[in-house]
């Protein structure tokens, strides 16, 4: 079964919002920010990880620029800490660029679905296959219509390339919210 990729570019998307008020708190110079910084990345790396994004990687990198910043000066322990946190914010940028990437793409790829799901709804609905009775279940009436379209002669090329680009329940979710009665 094919992972969902509305549910990592809705995860991503939330994360990329969560960086001005980061980029607020390195500003206003915040005692413990450079620590949430990178417990973050390790974070977006575990994210990253989890759906299987190869960007994981990059971001460890950037992790190990701001935790070597200081590993090897010798000298006050306040020195080190301003060492890293400069680290930390020369990191802000490619990382948000990073996920700015993921997520357009992410969301690219939804869209272009969407509005395949659009363009298959009008001769569905003409050809009298849209036909929801209230009461039943909605979701059973969704794999329904969604199989009838992969057997439908027209329909089938459009409705396979959705499934093969996004996975077939990311499909039935872009179906659900676009379908009218």
């Amino acid at each position: 079964m094919r992972k969902s990729v509305i549910e990592p570019a809705s995860i991503f998307r939330k994360e990329l919002f969560s960086i001005p008020e980061k980029v607020t708190r390195f500003q206003k110079k915040e005692h413990n920010i450079t620590d949430e910084w990178i417990a973050w990345l390790t974070h977006l790396e575990d994210l990253f990880t989890k759906y299987h994004y190869t960007e994981a990687a990059e971001v460890a990198g950037h992790r190990a620029q701001v935790i070597a910043a200081a590993a090897f000066e010798e000298g006050k322990r306040v020195k080190k800490r301003k060492l890293m946190t400069t680290a930390a914010i020369n990191t802000v940028q490619p990382v948000q660029q990073l996920l700015t990437d993921v997520s357009n793409k992410l969301e690219e790829k939804i869209e272009v679905v969407r509005n395949l799901i659009k363009q298959i709804l009008v001769p569905a609905k003409d050809a009298g296959m849209i036909n929801y009775e209230p009461g039943h279940d909605f979701t059973a009436y969704l794999e329904k219509l969604l199989a009838q379209f992969k057997t439908h002669e027209q329909l089938a090329p459009s409705v396979n390339s959705a499934i093969a680009s996004i996975g077939k329940y990311d499909v039935l979710k872009i179906l659900a919210e676009e379908i009218e009665f």
